[in-house]
């Protein structure tokens, strides 16, 4: 590789106006949709900490009361700050942020950003992820459309072919400063947003080598998306005798490949598998709940009754024992219903959540057309802020929800009587019910989950490169 060629391309591009022009547009839109996501992480964060204060105070404070009561009172669960939702916030604005964990219900995750902010804020897309995936391309384009049909136009590109210079050393010259400025952009971009996701740590935030795992793994998704981007443009600028020419192609590209298709794939996959609406989901929910509720003297019944008393005594019972223990009837009954229905609950959201993954595989599926659809699925999974991290949450609180109702159902069932009268739990025993403590899903599952996007943006890469080194040679036109 003859270094003087790139000593060459990094000082036209030094000297060119035009590009230190746009890279200063570039940085104040980054710096921008830094501040922008930096403020929006500090006020959630602060929000979620006073909601989770006033939440304790107010169910510790509930003094003596019967458990059952409480357990409809209930406690939240709310969904801490994603590890780099300040990079990406992906979708969680449109998923809610707090989940009431209530007896007999498994409810939804309420309170959605999207719906509280006002219309000027919902500037689609203005965070670090969207100006990266956006805009940088535009900045390649412009970089890169005049780097070969320039040099025809000029004719200069003889003369460096004459000289001695190949056109593959000439490309990869162009290739490597082109790509080089870029990825120093996006390498200072994601460090900017890790260094500020540090500061902002809480006791849920994964740890220190996870984040920077995090941040690795956005480098290269969006190094990989350079790297094509790069290759495209020079293969036009390659094949095209004039640099307007290859403007237009390549602004048309940007405009089908990273604007229009990316919203296409997720409206043919809402069309292909619709999201159910909130009216049908629980009609079905409801409909399902009443046909799996065994008979009071079934045997399943008394199997999952048994199952309750086991746990609650934490022994197993002696055949005919349960009829002489002295257990609150309504806890018991009050726990093999939460046993019962959670099952169905369960089903329901799985499927649910499953929908949406055939939603997420069939835009992966039409990412083959656009490398921009698998790495916006890489950048909100690795930010912590996609549709699989939310799934997450929703399990992890549902399982609290589990935890507390079946402690306030067993108080009732130990120290109640045995009879059906309301027993008042002490007011000391509110506090010994457990805080929802979130832990953010690892990188290491993240990345089994977006491996197959990562794997399609490779395949992207190679296909660009093989196409630049192999056709931009063969096809080229002096």
């Amino acid at each position: 590789m003859n270094i003087s060629i790139i000593k060459k391309e990094f000082t036209e591009l030094m000297r060119d106006g035009r590009a230190i022009s746009l890279s200063a547009i570039v940085g104040l839109l980054l710096v921008l949709a830094l501040s922008t996501g930096l403020s929006n992480e500090r006020t959630k964060e602060q929000r979620i900490f006073q909601a989770k204060m006033a939440d304790a105070e107010a169910f510790n404070a509930q003094g003596e009361k019967n458990p059952h009561s409480a357990a409809h009172f209930s406690r939240m669960a709310h969904k801490p700050i994603a590890p780099l939702s300040s990079f990406d916030p992906g979708v969680s604005s449109f998923l809610g942020q707090v989940i009431w964990l209530e007896a007999h219900y498994r409810n939804p995750a309420m309170f959605r950003a999207a719906e509280d902010a006002p219309e000027l804020s919902r500037l689609e897309n203005f965070s670090l992820a969207g100006v990266l995936t956006l805009v940088i391309p535009l900045l390649i384009i412009l970089l890169g459309y005049g780097s070969i049909s320039g040099e025809k136009e000029r004719g200069t590109l003889r003369q460096l072919i004459g000289s001695g210079t190949s056109l593959q050393t000439l490309l990869l010259g162009k290739f490597i400063v082109i790509s080089a400025t870029l990825f120093f952009v996006l390498l200072i971009t994601v460090s900017l947003s890790i260094v500020t996701s540090i500061v902002l740590l809480d006791e849920a935030a994964p740890s220190m080598s996870d984040l920077l795992m995090r941040g690795v793994s956005l480098v290269s998704s969006y190094g990989l998306y350079v790297l094509i981007l790069t290759a495209i443009t020079l293969l036009v600028s390659t094949l095209v005798s004039e640099s307007k020419t290859a403007l237009l192609i390549l602004l048309a590209v940007w405009a089908i490949t990273v604007v229009a298709l990316p919203r296409l794939s997720a409206s043919i996959a809402e069309q292909v598998y619709p999201s159910p609406h909130s009216h049908e989901f629980w009609e079905a929910t409801d409909a399902s709940l009443e046909a799996n509720r065994p008979d009071g003297a079934s045997a399943d019944y008394a199997a999952v009754e048994q199952r309750v008393i086991e746990r609650a005594i934490g022994r197993s019972l002696e055949e005919g024992e349960a009829e002489n223990l002295s257990i609150n009837a309504r806890g018991v009954r009050f726990e093999v219903s939460e046993v019962i229905d959670s099952e169905t609950y369960n089903i329901a959201f799985a499927e649910l959540f499953e929908n949406y993954a055939k939603q997420r595989n069939l835009r992966r599926l039409l990412s083959i057309f656009s490398p921009t659809i698998a790495l916006q699925h890489l950048s909100q999974a690795f930010s912590g802020t996609d549709i699989n991290a939310h799934e997450h949450f929703s399990n992890e609180a549902e399982r609290q929800r589990n935890d507390i109702v079946r402690m306030l159902n067993e108080e009732m069932m130990l120290n109640g009587s045995g009879g059906t009268s309301r027993y008042l739990a002490p007011a000391e025993f509110w506090e010994t019910v457990p805080e929802f403590q979130y832990r953010q899903p690892s990188i290491g599952s993240t990345w089994r989950q977006s491996f197959p996007d990562f794997f399609i943006l490779l395949f992207w890469g190679w296909i660009c490169l093989v196409a630049l080194f192999l056709l931009g040679r063969t096809r080229a036109e002096f």
